[in-house]
């Protein structure tokens, strides 16, 4: 059976057409965004139907959404390729923008500090975490889902948004109806319930206004893993 978390974020994606106004090419972008999320979730799932789907660990899926990836990657290359995009636009680059980085780095350390303070606190326990998911939480968790969901879906949201629906300035980041429907269907993802709403909507909300904060995936990623590093670390 397949769970519902996927069919609620494509819909809550979907919620772009109602922002994108009359204009046909935005429509069209709206269109892309939601086919492109429908199509990382159809590569991800693959591990979880194909026999012997996993070819790097055995504790976590890492081929899923390695897939996913890929997928997501090669419609962005494609748009790239015809003129419609740029990498830098989907926050593939390095280069961070100007003056950015002291307020992220702040930001971020604050809201890490406080989030681990916060899991501490709970009497939930773990004992005896495998090397394999540290290593996981380290690496993909940040790198798959900022690429698609900060990088490539952010921008494709951005460009089916009415510039009427642009958004808000905080704390220097242009947050707009865009980036909130992709961060409802990043949540939507993890499960609808509030210990979702209460763990993941914090740190999807810090991922964005990085992303939009710094014009680069860079500080959302490893902000990402660090999150959930610190998850684990505070329930030791």
């Amino acid at each position: 059976m397949i769970a519902a978390s996927p069919w609620i974020a494509l819909a809550a994606l979907a919620l772009l057409w109602l922002f994108s106004g009359p204009d046909p090419a935005r429509r069209a972008w709206a269109l892309t965004a939601v086919a492109t999320l429908a199509l990382f979730l159809a590569l991800r799932a693959l591990s979880q139907v194909v026999p012997g789907e996993r070819w790097i660990g055995d504790a976590w899926d890492w081929s899923g959404p390695l897939l996913g990836l890929a997928g997501v990657l090669g419609v962005a290359a494609l748009l790239v390729r015809k003129g419609m995009l740029e990498w830098r636009g989907a926050g593939i680059t390095l280069a961070q923008a100007r003056d950015s980085m002291p307020s992220a780095l702040g930001v971020t350390t604050v809201t890490l500090g406080i989030n681990y303070a916060l899991m501490s606190l709970s009497s939930f326990r773990l004992t005896g975490v495998p090397l394999e998911t540290w290593l996981y939480q380290a690496t993909l968790p940040g790198l798959v889902e900022e690429t698609v969901f900060r990088g490539v879906l952010l921008v494709l949201a951005e460009r089916a948004v009415a510039a009427r629906h642009a958004g808000w300035d905080v704390m220097g980041a242009r947050i707009g109806w865009g980036g909130l429907l992709v961060t409802l269907s990043f949540l939507a993802l993890h499960g609808i319930s509030l210990g979702t709403v209460l763990g993941v909507l914090p740190a999807a909300l810090l991922y964005l206004w990085l992303r939009q904060r710094t014009g680069s995936l860079l500080l959302p990623i490893v902000a990402h893993n660090l999150w959930n590093l610190s998850v684990y670390a505070a329930h030791l």
